[in-house]
């Protein structure tokens, strides 16, 4: 044996070689690109385990007219994937966008403090959908996925609200969730890694799949 050898891309015909002449192979999962700035997905993925860099997309996003809720962040998640991936063609890219619908309006992330407060006091007591769309890309492969799950706001006033909720004006709806007993968040059904900003459930094995 001449020595261990951590490889992120071996071709079977590289890894083939390298065993006929001795040396002890162990593949590396390959580097994946986030084209988001998010710390909540960047911490799921990090506590799954995943290795990546981060190159945010910062490109004009849609608003949902003429679209359903989930043709609209996937569309989004699309928009961000497509530069980071046409510069970093042999690394895959994960995207991803999060909106709500409410009331059969769908909502991104509010303009400010005081228009968050209030859309989460409309909300309040009331179930909402909420979606994201998530694109892998490296060069022409392409994967496509929307997740939904289903919220309930904690029936607040707008002073309780405006003591839990500092900047809205982060998340979609307003909101962000990262515990079970949360103070403004009262119940999740669907993937809970979703309201917090990327559904591992179906995330997780994909990426598993792509870049061992």
């Amino acid at each position: 044996m001449t020595g261990l050898l951590y490889l992120p891309n071996v071709t079977p015909a590289e890894s083939a070689l390298l065993r006929k002449k001795g040396e002890i192979i162990r593949i590396l999962p390959a580097m994946l690109i986030l084209a988001s700035a998010s710390p909540a997905r960047q911490e799921l993925l990090r506590e799954a385990g995943f290795r990546f860099r981060v190159l945010p997309a910062h490109v004009p996003e849609l608003k949902g007219r003429g679209r359903t809720l989930g043709e609209t962040v996937l569309e989004n998640a699309r928009r961000k994937a497509r530069p980071v991936a046409r510069r970093n063609t042999g690394e895959w890219v994960l995207a991803a966008d999060t909106m709500i619908e409410f009331e059969g309006r769908i909502y991104g992330k509010p303009g400010d403090r005081k228009e968050g407060v209030e859309l989460l006091y409309r909300m309040g007591g009331k179930e909402h959908r909420l979606a994201t769309g998530v694109v892998l890309r490296r060069g022409k492969r392409i994967l496509e996925r929307v997740v939904e799950s289903r919220v309930m706001i904690r029936p607040l006033d707008r002073k309780t609200l405006r003591k839990h909720v500092t900047r809205p004006q982060r998340f979609a709806g307003g909101y962000s969730v990262r515990e079970k007993n949360d103070p403004v968040v009262e119940k999740v059904e669907g993937s809970w890694t979703n309201v917090v900003g990327l559904p591992m459930e179906v995330v997780a094995p994909l990426l598993v799949r792509l870049l061992a």
